[in-house]
């Protein structure tokens, strides 16, 4: 069995057609405990973290069979609200029947709230977007990055959604795709580059900041083969921001 890291993503192969593909994330001190730093319904907690570990295996082009959540408090009242929350991502991916399982903390009083989420998901060894790029490349960048209060919790359309990523994984010529976190948008075109052995170019006038947290993954990155650009044009919130570059300094 091979098991192998590739940026936040552990992939297994199951046999020579399929590979299991895994991610995880993790929030503290977000929510309405007396230790919490940013204050905010229990029921987003669920939902935001668990849509990072989801865009995740999401965007490698697997399918999600199971996603668990380890809960650092109580199941009444701050563990149900984070389950509605998981649910309701879940939902909105029309995965409601996929396997949600977990844990919580029952034995001692916590004062700020935790949870841990992984997901796991099946993909096909030919369908894979995991380290995909064999040619130079545009880069694109899809959301405006957003961290805490910044966000409208119920309805940002300036968020990249699955709708936006539905759409890239069906469109021939979109090699690679990755959701952008905490680290910022360059962080992970310069990861692009060194998984695929290419260099990167960045367009000066980028009007997006490419350093700023994108905090539950409000954008996504995505390579874009050059004659395939023109398809993804529509897509709101889109910005050009440079190359990946084949053979070249």
């Amino acid at each position: 069995m091979k098991v192998e890291k590739i940026r936040d993503l552990t992939l297994v192969s199951i046999d020579n057609q399929n590979k299991m593909v895994i991610s995880c994330d993790s929030c503290g001190s977000i929510g309405l405990k007396s230790g919490d730093v940013f204050k905010v319904d229990p029921f987003y907690v669920g939902r935001f973290t668990a849509r990072v570990a989801l865009l995740e295996v999401l965007c490698s082009g697997a399918n999600i069979v199971c996603i668990t959540n380890a809960i650092c408090n109580e199941m009444n009242p701050t563990g149900k609200q984070i389950i509605k929350g998981i649910k309701e991502e879940l939902k909105l991916l029309d995965l409601d029947d996929v396997v949600l399982t977990g844990s919580t903390e029952e034995n001692f009083i916590t004062t700020s709230t935790g949870l841990g989420v992984t997901v796991i998901g099946i993909a096909k060894e030919d369908k894979i977007k995991v380290n995909n790029i064999d040619c130079s490349c545009i880069l694109v960048s899809i959301g405006i990055p957003k961290v805490g209060n910044e966000i409208d919790l119920d309805n940002d359309i300036q968020i990249a959604s699955y709708k936006t990523l539905d759409k890239l994984l069906n469109t021939q010529g979109i090699l690679e795709i990755v959701p952008v976190g905490s680290k910022g948008i360059m962080y992970e075109c310069e990861q692009l580059a060194i998984n695929n052995g290419l260099n990167l170019q960045i367009y000066e006038n980028s009007n997006i900041d490419l350093y700023k947290s994108a905090g539950p993954a409000t954008v996504l990155v995505a390579a874009v083969k050059d004659n395939c650009l023109k398809d993804i044009k529509d897509i709101e919130n889109l910005n050009v921001i440079g190359r990946l570059i084949k053979g070249e300094k």
